[in-house]
């Protein structure tokens, strides 16, 4: 599931489906809200 988009300091990507492990998996501390302006994880792009 699509969601606003969110990063985490220590990535060169940013992430906006639910379903992504890698997104789902970045420590509290280094999340980031929004694009960071890192392109979109390539997980994230096959979710959809």
């Amino acid at each position: 599931m699509k969601k606003a988009a969110w990063h985490s300091v220590k990535a060169d990507v940013h992430h906006n489906n639910t379903e992504c492990n890698t997104g789902n998996n970045i420590e509290r501390e280094n999340i980031r809200q929004g694009t960071g302006g890192k392109p979109l994880c390539k997980e994230c792009a096959r979710l959809g």
